[in-house]
């Protein structure tokens, strides 16, 4: 076999494999979304404390990215990814088995901290094994397929909560992240010289090795404006993110008394993001720019919840259609946030780092909107609620404009 074949070879398994991987991770993450209620409803718990299960797994995240970014730098993204989907399974399974509330959050708040051992390792194999002008079709694909995965456990977890309880949604659907774990670290191989490809993009004499200092990995990740604007941006988009996971099902589900209908509105939302991730993909690999991408997406999700704020009384069918198009922007729009790093960064083989500090500002954001929509609901409304992720969100499209990347 000639190296051009094998190298398209390891493209194609590398893809696939790290993709399906990672949709079992999101399995055991978003699974949390149709649970809220339930919890709610067992422990006693107000809008605010409820909104700490947002919190603690965004902080662990947030923690875990700006930890975990060059840990996979250093030690490769092979061994990260196999080792984070083992501890999903069991930090769940501990959710799972816990007798109080303030047990829950320690164990998912660890769960959020090693699930950020996942987008970093995806990040660093996609731009190992691909050009710079063919990342945006791989991590599509994977985009497409972790917003199937939301897409699929909402649903899926109300089903579980009708027939086998609240408990039942960290056991069952997690399985697959902890068999997943073993047979990716069998199989996966961190970079193209691996096998012994020398791929003709690799052109700096630091690309694809290991980052050795980690002053210098976050010196350089945190002193390029571009990059402290695309952080910031992101953050808005991960606000209004897990204001969608964290509330819609609840606010739905107090509407209409129906779990399952709650989960299907909400899982809309991860549909509209799963068809989207596949264009802009392939748009941004056509247009070698990402920023125009970014802002028309965050302006789409913006008029989206704008719209889903006035409409309480709307029927589920059009709420749920008002979601897909939300996620068509805030869920979508993240293949352009993780290539501004990996195009950013590429020469100086930080990229992991670059993704983990993004990573870790949008999570630092998404834990403020824990806390701080469920305190809104208790003084206000869903409607003040959601008009105020909508602005988030219209900062997050402005931000991107001065990058020109």
């Amino acid at each position: 076999m000639t190296e051009l074949k094998q190298l398209k070879k390891w493209q194609l398994k590398t893809t696939l494999f790290t993709g399906i991987f990672y949709f079992t991770y999101y399995m055991a993450r978003y699974n949390y979304s149709a649970t809220i209620p339930f919890i709610q409803a067992e422990y006693l718990l107000t809008n605010t404390q409820i909104g700490l299960m947002a919190t603690v797994l965004t902080a662990g995240y947030a923690i875990g990215q700006f930890i975990n970014g060059y840990l996979i730098d250093r030690h490769g993204p092979r061994i990260m990814m196999s080792m984070g989907g083992a501890f999903t399974w069991l930090t769940n399974l501990m959710v799972a088995l816990s007798s109080g509330f303030q047990q829950i959050l320690i164990f998912w708040g660890l769960n959020g901290y090693v699930q950020a051992m996942g987008y970093g390792s995806v990040c660093k194999l996609y731009t190992n094994w691909f050009p710079p002008e063919e990342r945006g079709k791989p991590l599509g694909f994977n985009e497409f397929l972790q917003s199937f995965s939301s897409f699929i456990i909402v649903p899926l977890g109300a089903f579980l909560i009708v027939n086998f309880g609240w408990r039942s949604v960290y056991v069952i659907p997690t399985i697959p992240v902890l068999l997943g774990s073993f047979f990716f670290y069998k199989e996966i191989r961190n970079k193209p010289q691996d096998e012994g490809i020398n791929p003709t993009w690799s052109t700096t004499h630091q690309h694809n090795i290991s980052a050795h200092s980690a002053i210098d990995a976050y010196k350089r990740t945190l002193s390029d404006w571009r990059m402290i604007a695309s952080y910031i941006s992101y953050g808005g988009s991960q606000f209004g993110r897990f204001v969608i996971y964290t509330w819609v099902a609840k606010y739905i589900y107090e509407l209409t008394g129906n779990i399952i209908v709650a989960g299907w509105v909400t899982a809309a939302f991860a549909l509209g993001g799963s068809v989207g991730s596949l264009a802009v993909g392939y748009l941004s690999d056509k247009m070698r720019l990402r920023w125009p991408i970014i802002t028309a997406g965050m302006l789409v999700s913006t008029i989206s919840l704008v719209v889903f704020a006035y409409m309480p009384t709307a029927s589920p069918l059009v709420l749920s259609i008002l979601m897909a198009i939300c996620g068509s922007g805030i869920e979508a729009v993240e293949v352009c946030y993780f290539l501004l790093p990996m195009d950013i960064l590429d020469d100086e083989g930080y990229q992991a780092t670059g993704v983990g500090v993004m990573n870790a500002f949008g999570k630092a954001f998404a834990t403020i909107q824990g806390v701080l929509f469920g305190l809104l609901l208790d003084l206000g409304s869903y409607q003040n609620a959601f008009l105020a992720t909508a602005a988030i969100c219209l900062l997050s499209a402005i931000l991107v404009i001065p990058i020109r990347k």
